[in-house]
């Protein structure tokens, strides 16, 4: 089950927003027992699906021209090199611990963090703050934010429904 939730005073990246922000934040209920936070992260941007990197091509190759960064799809690396300091597509991953990863990406336009947090046993957050820094990034988080709820719940449903947690 996947539903949005307060954004969790737990999460390292709470405290972080800087005037304009916007932040989200989804629970998942997980099937699997014994999960590390790494774990949860990478069984949902590890496998993201293909409408969904289809959508990130088609938003890379409008938002270059904006000035906003435009890597690869990926958002994940395999579940043995996800440690602090790896790049994984435009995010830099900050912090790997048992029950939090962080991963943040820095741009003219807007920081960004997402965090998968180990509520308990059953239960992650997945969360996301965005810190706007220019008109440019206000018009887009506009724009993005409906279908970045949208495909956000997608990503986790499909990470439950694959048995990946």
């Amino acid at each position: 089950m996947v539903s949005e939730m307060e954004f969790p005073l737990e999460t390292k990246i709470n405290g972080k927003e800087v005037n304009s922000y916007y932040r989200d934040s989804f629970k998942v209920r997980v099937n699997k027992t014994n999960l590390e936070a790494k774990n949860v992260y990478h069984s949902i941007f590890g496998f993201l699906p293909k409408p969904v990197q289809l959508a990130l091509s088609l938003r890379n190759s409008i938002v270059k021209h904006l000035g906003f960064s435009a890597s690869n799809t990926e958002m994940s690396l395999p579940l043995d090199d996800i440690q602090a300091g790896k790049k994984a597509g435009f995010l830099v991953i900050e912090s790997v611990e048992t029950t939090e990863v962080i991963c943040g990406a820095y741009e003219p336009n807007m920081d960004m963090w997402l965090s998968v947090l180990k509520l308990s046993e059953q239960e992650f957050s997945v969360s996301t703050l965005v810190n706007l820094k220019t008109k440019t990034g206000k018009v887009y988080m506009a724009f993005i934010k409906p279908f970045h709820k949208l495909v956000a719940k997608y990503c986790i449903r499909q990470a439950l429904k694959a048995g990946r947690i």
